[in-house]
């Protein structure tokens, strides 16, 4: 199951949070294709970066966003992981399978400072920035499935 929410704010933003590779679970049978750290697609980036080329003033704000979500999230890393811990018998497929709790805690890389996690979602936001795997597994998704992005 795909759960997907679609959020706006009263300044009329955008916010689009899917959760279909949730914990140790995701579309496809965990085929574990799509490699990049979270979803940015094609046209996503075309509406962020319109000159393709992850120089524009919207680019920089939302990888700046990215790192400031990221480390606001990490202060809150233990209250996530318990909360997250509540549902480990809850019977959801995310639980059955791997080392759930340790990846999500891994996710949050309390190991890194300030600055290297700051670095690292940098890292990940260019990473993911026109990423093959993710262009790719969406044509997989819409051959086999007719599911659109």
């Amino acid at each position: 199951m795909n759960v997907s929410f679609t959020l706006f704010c009263s300044a009329g933003r955008l916010v689009h949070i899917d959760f279909g590779f949730i914990l140790e679970i995701s579309p496809g049978g965990n085929m574990r294709f799509e490699s990049a750290h979270f979803k940015l697609s094609h046209e996503m980036t075309q509406l962020i970066d319109p000159s393709g080329a992850m120089k524009s003033e919207t680019w920089h704000l939302f990888v700046s966003l990215c790192v400031k979500g990221y480390l606001a999230a990490r202060r809150y890393m233990d209250g996530i992981i318990n909360t997250v811990l509540m549902m480990l018998d809850s019977g959801l497929p995310c639980f059955s399978r791997g080392d759930p709790i340790g990846n999500l805690r891994k996710r949050f890389h309390p190991e890194m400072s300030e600055r290297e996690a700051a670095n690292y979602m940098i890292r990940a936001c260019s990473d993911a920035y026109n990423k093959w795997t993710t262009a790719g597994y969406d044509l997989i998704q819409y051959m086999q499935q007719g599911i659109e992005k």
